[in-house]
């Protein structure tokens, strides 16, 4: 499923967390991994000289675990470049770090990561940065526990393939979550007396729901459990994965309708601005928009 993986990397000790994942994904899919810098251009020949050394570094390390990889420079716009490579060379995956100031080549991988996350139909594996040693960027981390919030919808569905092979592939159990908001003030007043049967019959079909795509990721044979909570959508999700010690949030960035009419991408934002949990965004080909050829 992940056949090629890439990596973009800034030089940065904090971009340096995706590698431990990369060590446990890579191997159980097979995957042959690009590790990629963007430089500055000749004008910077010792900051590029630098990044080779750090991209051959890691593509080292890597080769010893036996994963195939590759390093590769780039010179430009860091977002495009990911961009294009992604587009070019049939990737499927792409692993990066949600923040990494003063990297090599100096690029914030924070601005850069949400530019290839609103452009891409590329799912992303978005990891907290932060400063390793040297040491730990060896040993290799795996997702034990995935979160899978839902909205009723089939677009908010987009990350469900993804949930099932990499549980299937890791032994990971998932967790379906269905957040149902609040009403507002209108809407209860015009429920009036009713208010309290509306709410239970709107918990009724949600968790009748995510009972029915339980029951589809059981038969699989994929350990899942589901709850429906109330409350902010965005906040319910991070409470959830912060008391449950989820280790991967897996998430379409965007799913309007649905019963509980909220709109997965500006969910998403939220939790990946705000939970510290690694995030597994799939974007859905019916809101994918080709990029402009340039």
């Amino acid at each position: 499923m992940f056949r090629k993986i890439l990596v973009p990397l800034d030089g940065s000790k904090q971009a340096g967390i995706v590698v431990p994942y990369l060590r446990d994904l890579a191997p159980r899919f097979g995957s042959q991994v690009d590790i990629l810098g963007v430089g500055m251009g000749s004008k910077r020949r010792r900051v590029n000289q630098l990044l080779w050394e750090y991209a051959d570094n890691i593509v080292t390390g890597l080769r010893t675990d036996g994963i195939q990889a590759k390093a590769v420079i780039l010179y430009g716009s860091p977002a495009d470049k990911i961009l294009d490579h992604a587009d070019k060379n049939g990737i499927d995956l792409m692993i990066m770090a949600t923040h990494g100031r003063s990297g090599l080549t100096r690029w914030w991988v924070g601005s850069v990561a949400e530019k290839v996350i609103s452009e891409s139909s590329t799912p992303v594996l978005l990891i907290r940065s932060k400063r390793i040693k040297e040491t730990e960027s060896a040993r290799k981390l795996t997702f034990e526990k995935i979160l899978a919030p839902l909205d009723g919808s089939d677009i908010g569905e987009s990350a469900l393939p993804i949930v099932e092979t990499l549980a299937l592939k890791t032994g990971a159990s998932v967790s379906l979550l269905r957040v149902m908001p609040p009403l507002g003030t209108v809407e209860a007043g015009i429920l009036g007396s009713d208010l309290r049967r509306f709410v239970g019959a709107m918990r009724d079909a949600c968790e009748k729901y995510l009972r029915e795509v339980a029951q589809r990721l059981d038969e699989k044979g994929v350990q899942t459990t589901y709850e429906v909570i109330a409350g902010d959508p965005a906040d319910g999700i991070i409470e959830y994965a912060r008391d449950k010690k989820i280790s991967l949030i897996a998430m379409s960035t965007h799913g309007r309708s649905g019963i509980a009419r909220w709109v997965l991408g500006s969910v998403a934002d939220k939790v990946l601005h705000e939970s510290r949990v690694p995030m597994w965004l799939v974007r859905s080909p019916k809101m994918f928009r080709p990029r402009p050829r340039k």
